[in-house]
């Protein structure tokens, strides 16, 4: 009889608080000012980015994320930076030039990993390389960085105070002075690669979506 008496009372008190504590939410934010509140499409870098969790049963072992800097994710990371600051049309357009001038000598990606599980560190225990259809190539730079609020934005929840952020490159052209990337390629993947484990996050390829191929 007792815990049914006190189930019942629980039962009242979420009824009566919890649509009291949404209509002081709701008060809040018509008595508060909030800002203006301004869209951001995010559609680009979704297609962009990808993410895998590995686990031994029950355990994470790592967790990665990667954000492909395309020619549309630069874009759109200029987009919003030119909103942020006010840029004009002919700063925008400067900025934006810097920005794909990168991609004419770098295939370059933001990749996030866990605090415990850094990366290009000759102790670290995952490693990590570019698979061009079945060419394989190893990073041209490898280091950690304070992620860029532009892309941190595009990042979204991804993005938190347990992950690292990093800076990968490739060499877009090989020891011949080839391009590695051309239309006629069909897939770009990283891959990732411990003792005994691997991971692959792949991006089809063509000039839409690898819009550093020049």
């Amino acid at each position: 009889m007792k815990s049914v008496t006190v189930r019942f009372f629980l039962l009242v008190f979420y009824l009566v608080t919890i649509p009291g504590c949404g209509r002081l939410i709701d008060w809040g934010k018509d008595a508060l000012y909030q800002g203006e509140t301004l869209t951001i499409d995010t559609a680009v870098a979704k297609k962009n980015i990808k993410s895998v969790a590995v686990y031994d049963q029950f355990t994470t072992q790592a967790i990665f994320d990667a954000l492909f800097l395309s020619d549309d994710v630069r874009t759109a990371c200029a987009n919003v930076y030119a909103r942020k600051w006010g840029k004009d049309k002919d700063q925008y357009t400067a900025f934006l030039r810097r920005q794909l001038e990168e991609n004419k000598h770098y295939i370059s990606f933001y990749v996030l990993s866990l605090y415990e599980k850094p990366l290009g560190e000759s102790t670290s225990e995952w490693a990590l390389f570019l698979r061009i259809d079945d060419k394989d190539m190893v990073p041209f730079e490898v280091k950690s960085i304070d992620m860029p609020p532009e892309y941190e934005l595009l990042f979204g929840k991804r993005f938190n105070q347990f992950k690292i952020a990093y800076s990968v490159k490739f060499s877009m052209r090989d020891g011949e002075d080839n391009l590695v990337v051309s239309l006629n390629t069909k897939q770009i993947a990283l891959v990732f690669r411990s003792m005994d484990k691997e991971v692959v996050l792949a991006w089809n390829s063509g000039r839409e979506t690898v819009g550093c191929v020049k």
